[in-house]
């Protein structure tokens, strides 16, 4: 990942006031209408709240919070879009190098999906892009029951 461009981004305010670490600023945050894991197993709801700094993904589902360091855990970004006209969806797919258990050891993830808001979709692609992420377009149903 090319945390290059996070770096020269100005900082915006912390308005999930996420612990933030020496040297790190906020550059972009949203409210998620869902996010899940790879497999779309969902996580979080409405409520979530996304906060991307120069360094990190951070994620407040309001129960936990989850954080991927973007140097060091996220392997690829892509905007993915599935199905069509009402069956619709579109978000993003964060691979992480590593396996994350959780729910006291009962599941597993290597990676986030984030719906946004369109809003939110569009200012986030641009910071994906810049990140050197790839574009990817799924035809047919999204992956998953949890829908």
């Amino acid at each position: 990942m090319n945390t290059a461009c996070l770096n020269a981004m100005l900082a915006i305010s912390n308005i999930y006031e996420v612990d933030l670490e020496d040297n790190e600023k906020v550059v972009f945050n949203a409210r998620l209408s869902k996010f899940g894991t790879e497999k779309d197993f969902i996580i979080g709801g409405k409520k979530s709240c996304f906060t991307l700094t120069n360094k990190r993904i951070i994620v407040d589902n309001g129960f936990g919070v989850w954080s991927a360091e973007i140097e060091e855990d996220v392997v690829s970004i892509a905007k993915v879009e599935t199905g069509f006209l009402f069956f619709r969806s579109v978000y993003f797919s964060i691979d992480l190098n590593t396996e994350i258990v959780f729910d006291y050891g009962r599941r597993k993830l290597s990676g986030f999906h984030f719906y946004f808001d369109e809003a939110g979709m569009a200012e986030f692609e641009v910071i994906a892009n810049n990140l050197n992420a790839k574009r990817v377009i799924y035809s047919g149903t999204p992956q998953g029951k949890n829908h």
